[in-house]
């Protein structure tokens, strides 16, 4: 199923980026590193957290806006 290869290639990608990484990754900074939009990157990265590999928190950020970093589960 082509489907299921594009997510799976986009998990692996995103997985790469993460392991690759000295601090946790934005979901914008993920994004921008893979050539993906925020809204895929959000999504994917949702599902590896639910799969037990990714874990998260919100982050303030610049103008009070919060922000949500990842990083691979050890």
């Amino acid at each position: 199923m082509l489907g299921d290869k594009t997510s799976d290639t986009l998990d692996s990608a995103i997985r790469h980026v993460l392991f690759s990484s000295k601090k946790p990754l934005s979901t914008y900074e993920i994004a921008k590193k893979t050539g993906i939009s925020w809204s895929t990157a959000n999504m994917h990265c949702f599902k590896l957290k639910s799969q037990g590999v990714f874990n998260n928190k919100r982050e303030s950020s610049v103008g009070r806006r919060k922000k949500v970093v990842w990083w691979i589960c050890e």
